[in-house]
């Protein structure tokens, strides 16, 4: 019975790897080194994995960030390119999300860089992507605080979403 149940172990792990390596596990099974080449936004970077040297673009995982074409906007997303910008970071992927893109917690060190985001009022906690006590008392913190996005007037401090859908009823 015991032998049964490694093969059938070793099997499972064997699959899994064999679906690692090509390209079809589940994302939540991957965590790699990358170096950051380019900040897109607030909450969006393109990485190269070191190992592979495969480009990503990521979106982080629990957060969301202004627009560029809305108010802290830039700021955001110089924020972000001044703590990962050309450095190298650990990817813990948990999702793929409908564009394609690896949905991730990313680290710098010890510094977890999503809820660096929110705690220094860069970017809103985004429930519909996993927020974890983290991210949420960083942008709870913020808010308090009024740091960031946070010491904007209330009409200018929109989410994304309804900035987008603000702009396109216009």
């Amino acid at each position: 019975m015991a032998s049964i149940l490694r093969r059938a172990i070793a099997a499972c792990l064997a699959c899994l790897l064999l679906a690692q390596l090509a390209g079809t596990a589940p994302a939540a099974a991957r965590s790699f080194e990358a170096v950051v080449l380019r900040v897109k936004d607030g909450d969006s970077i393109v990485v190269r994995e070191s190992r592979t040297r495969r480009v990503h673009e990521v979106r982080l995982a629990g957060i969301d960030a202004p627009e560029l074409g809305q108010p802290w906007g830039i700021q955001s997303r110089t924020a972000l390119r001044r703590l990962v910008d050309g450095r190298l970071v650990t990817v813990e992927v948990t999702d793929r999300d409908r564009y394609g893109r690896l949905v991730a917690r990313v680290w710098l060190g010890r510094t977890y860089v999503n809820a660096a985001m929110t705690a220094s009022g860069h970017a809103w906690a985004y429930g519909r992507f996993l927020p974890d006590a983290a991210i949420r008392s960083g942008h709870d913190e913020a808010r308090r605080a009024g740091r960031g996005l946070w010491s904007l007037p209330p009409e200018e401090r929109l989410p994304p979403a309804t900035w987008r859908a603000r702009a396109a009823s216009r």
